[in-house]
C-alpha cells in the first residue's frame, strides 16, 4: 500500500492505495501539532491487511517558516563590497508607482552578514585569494552571534567555488554543529542576488525541516521507514536529500494537484487545461499544455497573494530553484469577508484556519467566511461534511453572517451570503487570468479541471466568468493533491550557467555541459538506492536577448544535428517570446544556463485504475433528496436536487448539487452535467 498525505492550512488529506488498486481516502482537520500522530491512527488499522510500501508527504512547513519568520537564526558571508545585497535586492520592487508598498525586512540583519577578502572574476580565475585570517574573524564575529545556520555566497562562485569550499571547512572546523550552506552546491548560476537569496533560504530552513522530519518520522517508521517528500517541481524526493535542500520543498503541496491534473489531462486526451485548487486558505491555478503544466525557474515567496501581473515582481524573497508556475491568491474556503472603512464587502486574505475555523464548524468562529455563504446559501450540506466527520451548523453561520454583514450593510442575509461568493470569485477570476491571458492564451480554448475541497462549488461561476464551456471534477476532488503524490517521480535538477551570446557559443560546449550534468545526476540518483536503468533525462535551457533581465525556458530539442543547433535555438525563442509577449526581434540573444533533470519513476497508476477501485458506497445512494439554493438575485431561492456521482445516467440540466465525502459540486442553472468514462463528473456551459 501507498500513502499520500498532504497537510493544508485546514485539512489534511490521506489517500491510500492498496496493492491491488483499492481506495481507502480520508479528511482530517490540520491540527499541527498531532498531524503526524492523527495520520498514522487513520492508516494503521489499514496496513494490518496491507503493509505500507512508502509514505509520500506534501507540506507548507518550508514556506510558512520563511512567510512567518520563523526560520533559524542565519549567519550570511560574502565577498567584500556585497554585504548589503540582500537587502538591496538588485533594487527590485513590485511597482516603481505603488507609493503604499512596504520593504520586506532583509532575510539576514545586517549584524549578522560579514564580508571576507577574496575576488573571483567573470571567467573563473582568482584574482584574489581567500584571506585566511580575515576569513576565520568574519566567522568567528557570526558565530558569537548565536547562529545556528551560516550560507556562504562569493562573488562568481558558480564559476569557481574553491573559495566558499575553503570557508565551509573552515566553519565546520570551528562550529561543527552549526548548518553550513556554500551557494555553489545549492545553487550554481549566475545572478549575484537570487544566489544569496537561495542559499540563505535553504540554510535557514534546514533545522526547522530537520525537526519537523524526525517528528514525522517518529511517528511513521513502525508502518514503513520509506518516506518521499514532494518538491515545489512535481518530484519527490527522499527525507534525506530534503534535510539538505528544502528549498526545494517550499511549494510542495500546491505542486501534488497541479500533477495529477497534467495526468488526468494526458489520459483523457486534453491538450490545454487549466487546473484550479481552491482549498480552505488559498487558491491555486496552473496552465497545463499537452499534459505539462508550465514551470519557472524560481519564484518569490513572502510578498503575498502573487495574482499581480507577471511584469512585476520583487515584492518577495527570490527561490531560485525549480517550480511548477503555479499563481496563487488568499482566498480560499476560510476567508474572512469583513467591511472595511469604505463600507464594501470584502473577502480575504486573512483566513479562519483549522483553528478556530469557520463558524459553521460550531469550533469557536466567530468572523463569517466563504465557507458559511456556501453553507448559508444551501450549496454546502447544512448537517456534515468531510464524511460525517465535520459536523455543520447552518443556523449559526446565517446569525454571523447577519450580526457580522447583513445588519451593517442593511441587506438580507442570503444576499450577502451570495455577495461573499461573487467578491470570492472576482479574487479567483484574477488568478486564472494570471495563467492564460497574461500568459497569451486565450482561456476559451482550455478546459478547467477544478479540485480541492471549495474548488468544485466556485468552477461553474468561474468558468463563466472566463467564458470556459467545459469544467471537469475529478475522482476524490477533495483529496485529489494527496492522490497527485502518488503520481511523483523521484527527480533532481542540476544547472550550468554559460552566459554567452548565442551565435558565439559551440554546440559541442552546450552538449558537453549536459552530459557533465546527466553524470552528476546519475551518480546522486544511484546513491539513493535508485536503479539507474529506470533513468531518463529531460534537458531544458535559458535563453533571453542580451539586454533583458529575466530569461524564457525553452526544452531542448535534442533531434536536431550539432551544425543546426545554434539556428534551431534562435528560432525556437523567437517563437516562445512571440508567443508570450506578442513580439519578438532579431537582436541578439543570450544563452543563459542550461539544465537537466533527472527522473525515476516512484510508482504506477492511471485514472482508469482509480475510477475501478472506487467505493462506491461513498458515491452512490438509492435516493435523490433535494434542498433549497440560493442563485442570486435574478434566480432567487430554487428546490434543487441533491444526489451523488455514480447516480449520474445521461446528461442532466441545473440545478443540481452533487454531494461527495469529501467536496461538493454545484452545477447552476445554465449548465449540464453527466459523468464520462474515467467517472469524471463533467459540466457543460449550454448555449
Amino acid at each position: 500500500m501507498r500513502v499520500g498525505f498532504d497537510i493544508g492550512g485546514t485539512f489534511t488529506d490521506i489517500i491510500a492505495l492498496g496493492r491491488h488498486g483499492d481506495i481507502r481516502a480520508r479528511k482530517i482537520l490540520s491540527l499541527l501539532d498531532r498531524v503526524a500522530d492523527d495520520v498514522a491512527d487513520g492508516i494503521r488499522p489499514l496496513a494490518l491487511a496491507d503493509p505500507v510500501d512508502c509514505f509520500v508527504h506534501g507540506t507548507t512547513v518550508a514556506s510558512n517558516a520563511v512567510i512567518e519568520g520563523t526560520a533559524a537564526t542565519t549567519g550570511f558571508i560574502t565577498t567584500r563590497g556585497f554585504r548589503d545585497e540582500l537587502e538591496m535586492r538588485g533594487q527590485r520592487r513590485p511597482n516603481i508607482y505603488d507609493l503604499n508598498w512596504e520593504r520586506l525586512p532583509p532575510l539576514v540583519p545586517r549584524a549578522l552578514r560579514r564580508e571576507v577578502d577574496e575576488r573571483v572574476l567573470g571567467d573563473g580565475t582568482v584574482e584574489r585569494t581567500l584571506n585566511a585570517e580575515d576569513a576565520r574573524e568574519a566567522i568567528t564575529a557570526i558565530l558569537a552571534e548565536g547562529v545556528e545556520a551560516i550560507a556562504v555566497c562569493l562573488l562568481n562562485s558558480y564559476l569557481n567555488g574553491e573559495h566558499e569550499r575553503r570557508l565551509g571547512r573552515m566553519i565546520a572546523e570551528l562550529a561543527p554543529a552549526v548548518v553550513v550552506c556554500l551557494s555553489c552546491e545549492v545553487h550554481p548560476e549566475i545572478k549575484e542576488y537570487e544566489r544569496a537569496s537561495t542559499t540563505v533560504i535553504n540554510a535557514s530552513l534546514i533545522p526547522i525541516i530537520s525537526h519537523y522530519l524526525n517528528r514525522l518520522e517518529q511517528a511513521l517508521r513502525p508502518l514503513c521507514p520509506r518516506i518521499l517528500v514532494m518538491q515545489s517541481n512535481g518530484g519527490v524526493m527522499s527525507t534525506n536529500i530534503a534535510r539538505s535542500r528544502p528549498a526545494y520543498m517550499i511549494e510542495s503541496g500546491p505542486a501534488a494537484g497541479v500533477l495529477a491534473a497534467a495526468r488526468l489531462a494526458s489520459e483523457c486526451a486534453m491538450d490545454r487545461v487549466i487546473s484550479f485548487d481552491m482549498g480552505g486558505t488559498t487558491v491555486k491555478a496552473c496552465l497545463i499544455e499537452h499534459g505539462i503544466p508550465l514551470e519557472k525557474p524560481g519564484s518569490e515567496i513572502g510578498a503575498g497573494a502573487n495574482t499581480g501581473t507577471r511584469l512585476f515582481g520583487g515584492g518577495g524573497h527570490v527561490v531560485r530553484v525549480p517550480s511548477i508556475d503555479i499563481v496563487e491568491a488568499g482566498a480560499g474556503g476560510g476567508s474572512i469577508a469583513w467591511i472595511d472603512d469604505g463600507g464594501a464587502l470584502r473577502v480575504g486574505p486573512r483566513s479562519a484556519g483549522a483553528e478556530p475555523g469557520p463558524v459553521c464548524y460550531g469550533r469557536g468562529g466567530l468572523d463569517p467566511t466563504v465557507t458559511d455563504a456556501n453553507v448559508a446559501l444551501g450549496y454546502i450540506n447544512p448537517g456534515a461534511i468531510a464524511g460525517g466527520n465535520i459536523k455543520i451548523d447552518r443556523a449559526a453561520a446565517l446569525v454571523a453572517i447577519k450580526r457580522s454583514l447583513a445588519d451593517p450593510l442593511k441587506l438580507d442575509p442570503l444576499q450577502v451570503a451570495y455577495g461573499i461568493t461573487q467578491v470570492a470569485n472576482s479574487a479567483m477570476t484574477r488568478v486564472l487570468r494570471a495563467v492564460s491571458t497574461e500568459r497569451g492564451r486565450d482561456p476559451r480554448e482550455f478546459t478547467m479541471v477544478s479540485f480541492g475541497g471549495a474548488g468544485p462549488i466556485h468552477a461553474a461561476p468561474l468558468a463563466d466568468n472566463l467564458s470556459i464551456t467545459r469544467v471537469i471534477i475529478p475522482l476524490y476532488p477533495g483529496l485529489f493533491s494527496a492522490f497527485g503524490l502518488l503520481l511523483a517521480d523521484h527527480r533532481q535538477d542540476y544547472i550550468a550557467s554559460i552566459a554567452k551570446p548565442l551565435r558565439s557559443t559551440q554546440s559541442q560546449e552546450i552538449l558537453a555541459q549536459y552530459d557533465r550534468l546527466k553524470a552528476m545526476a546519475r551518480d546522486a540518483m544511484v546513491a539513493e538506492g535508485l536503479d539507474s536503468t529506470t533513468l531518463r533525462f529531460e534537458q531544458h535551457l535559458d535563453l533571453k536577448y542580451g539586454y533583458q533581465t529575466y530569461e524564457m525556458g525553452l526544452p531542448f530539442p535534442g533531434d536536431v544535428p550539432p551544425d543546426e543547433l545554434i539556428n534551431r535555438l534562435a528560432l525556437l525563442f523567437t517563437q516562445e517570446h512571440d508567443q508570450a509577449y506578442g513580439y519578438h526581434r532579431d537582436d541578439p540573444i543570450e544563452l543563459v544556463s542550461v539544465r537537466v533533470r533527472a527522473l525515476s519513476p516512484a510508482g504506477s497508476i492511471n485514472f482508469a485504475d482509480l475510477s475501478r477501485g472506487l467505493a462506491v458506497e461513498d458515491y452512490q445512494t438509492g435516493e435523490v433528496a433535494n434542498r433549497d439554493a440560493y442563485f442570486g438575485p435574478s434566480l432567487g431561492t430554487l428546490r434543487t436536487p441533491v444526489t451523488r456521482r455514480l447516480n449520474l445516467e445521461g446528461q442532466r440540466r441545473g440545478p443540481m448539487i452533487i454531494e461527495e465525502p469529501d467536496t461538493t459540486i454545484v452545477v447552476p442553472p445554465g449548465w449540464s452535467v453527466e459523468r464520462d468514462r474515467f467517472a469524471n463528473v463533467v459540466m457543460n456551459r449550454e448555449a
